[in-house]
């Protein structure tokens, strides 16, 4: 923790206006060239999503199970996958991050750490838009909850997971220059380690043996705890709403350790 407080002090403080600076930078560049430009922040999610609700949700309704409303499913799987994409594109993009910004990394003056925290934010961007339809939705169906006023502490907790996981792969990336091809795979692959496309029913019917590797998955636990708030209104996974805080503050904690301590060495290394 001795080393997690000072780069926070940098990025939430000293260097705040700099992230969000480079934050807005990013999100258009990530477009630039196109014909809608910084749109495609808001079309692409919105397609995403449209993908996966339609095809899980309607052309495959039995994954509903029941006579369940197709739209509360749709709740259920938008309430998931919308924190997941944010963090599995954040964990994809960190491996290469400081490798693309070889001249800022090298400059001793420059706050390095800023570099994170910009991605992190400029990942969020797509999440408001997933997360503002998915609400909708879930209000239309199960109409609104006391259960929601917990989403900003569920927020914080991701914020803080995606920042450690961006801090971690970021410094590894610098020497493991393959990293960024296992992470995409394992992102791809956690899709369907997680309940996110699998439904309660769904998870109910698995054999023994699968089920107990979904519960392994820690983010699994965040995802459990977005449907409490956002479809189950109650805690139906009591444990999840621990788990998920204290992993995503030791992956922040092991990544600000490691990013703090091979911090000198990156400008070389590059």
């Amino acid at each position: 923790m001795a080393t997690l407080a000072p780069l926070l002090r940098s990025i939430l403080s000293h260097n705040r206006e700099l992230v969000r600076e480079l934050a807005r930078r990013e999100v258009a560049e990530r477009y630039a060239g196109t014909a809608l430009g910084s749109v495609w922040a808001v079309v692409t999610p919105l397609l995403t999503m449209g993908i996966y609700v339609g095809l899980f949700g309607f052309v495959f309704p039995t994954r509903f199970g029941g006579d369940g409303s197709p739209w509360l499913g749709a709740a259920l799987i938008l309430s998931g996958l919308v924190p997941w994409l944010a963090v599995a594109d954040c964990a994809t993009r960190a491996p290469g991050m400081l490798l693309s910004h070889r001249a800022l990394v090298r400059q001793v003056v420059f706050p390095v750490e800023v570099l994170p925290a910009k991605s992190v934010l400029a990942t969020l961007v797509p999440q408001v838009v997933g997360t503002v339809v998915g609400l909708a939705i879930a209000l239309l169906s199960a109409g609104p909850s006391p259960m929601l006023a917990l989403l900003p502490v569920l927020w914080i907790a991701q914020l803080a997971l995606m920042l450690g996981l961006m801090l971690l792969l970021a410094t590894l990336g610098v020497w493991i220059r393959d990293l960024r091809e296992v992470v995409s795979f394992l992102a791809n692959v956690g899709l369907y380690i997680a309940p996110i496309l699998l439904l309660p029913q769904v998870i109910d019917a698995l054999p023994r043996a699968a089920a107990w590797l979904i519960a392994a998955n820690p983010f699994s636990h965040m995802v459990w705890c977005f449907h409490d708030a956002v479809v189950h209104q109650r805690f139906a996974h009591p444990w999840s709403w621990l788990v998920f805080p204290l992993f995503a503050l030791a992956v922040l904690a092991a990544g600000a350790r490691l990013f703090t301590r091979l911090k000198p060495a990156m400008g070389e290394a590059l």
